[in-house]
């Protein structure tokens, strides 16, 4: 039995099957990771949930908080800013976080570093 890296044992209409395959190292974020609020500018086109974000950046001291802060201080959402500022939803405070965040990047409304 070959035990290199790259063993294949099958060959199915898809292709080739490594049996040494592993994941990727997940995308972890760091929740101390700071969000810079950068500009209001167009926010309201935004989604409600997105303006939210925006809403909670603008009254946190220089505008700009830790992940933590915006997602909560476990899964449930625990001292959120987001229920500070009023978010109503079924999502967690970190899944509609998550869910905007590359847009708001992209889009120019926040950094994080």
């Amino acid at each position: 039995m070959d035990t290199s890296k790259n063993q294949v044992t099958a060959t199915s209409k898809a292709g080739k099957i490594n049996t040494n395959f592993k994941a990727s190292a997940s995308r972890s974020v760091n929740s101390n990771a700071v969000v810079q609020l950068l500009t209001t500018d167009g926010a309201d086109k935004l989604a409600p949930q997105a303006q939210k974000i925006i809403e909670c950046l603008v009254a946190a001291k220089d505008h700009k908080l830790t992940i933590r802060q915006i997602c909560g201080e476990d899964a449930a959402g625990l001292n959120s800013y987001l229920d500070a500022v009023g978010l109503v939803t079924e999502q967690t405070p970190a899944k509609i976080f998550n869910h905007y965040r590359a847009k708001m990047i992209k889009r120019g409304f926040i950094s994080v570093s």
